[in-house]
């Protein structure tokens, strides 16, 4: 990727949610509509990450059945286990396929090559290592 992005004011909402932090879980969900579209992006990546950051999300909630983020966190081994087996695929990997499939069906790096001007090529050898990277920061605080 030719800039590096981060996300740190989204996982520290994340992470304060996740703590019960009610301020703050109100705060995410306005960053998270706000990524839904990400209309402040300054690349193509913070673009695809911002949109990857609401659909990691919104999946969390629909493989939990809850978007309780502090309640998610809370729930034990094997519960995840259990979601695990009904869902037939792990979290993380439910998350970067569901990322992919989203990126495919809205044709995202067609959309960013053409909106930044970068090669789609580019834009399509890195979406899956960002739904990745965006995946693990989720994942790791909420499990």
């Amino acid at each position: 990727m030719a800039n590096a992005i981060e996300f740190g004011s989204f996982y520290k909402l994340l992470q304060a949610a996740r703590d019960g932090n009610a301020e703050k879980n109100k705060e995410l969900e306005w960053m998270l509509a706000e990524y839904e579209h990400a209309k402040d992006a300054k690349s193509p990546y913070d673009e695809l990450g911002q949109i990857f950051c609401h659909h990691g999300v919104m999946e969390l909630y629909d493989y939990t059945g809850t978007d309780d983020i502090k309640y998610i966190n809370d729930l034990s081994k094997s519960v995840w286990d259990y979601l695990h087996v009904r869902m037939n695929i792990s979290l993380s990997d439910y998350m970067i396929k569901s990322m992919l499939n989203h990126a495919r069906e809205h044709e995202l790096a067609n959309k960013m090559s053409k909106k930044w001007n970068f090669e789609i090529d580019e834009i399509e050898n890195n979406l899956e290592d960002l739904a990745k990277y965006v995946t693990e920061g989720i994942v790791e605080l909420i499990i």
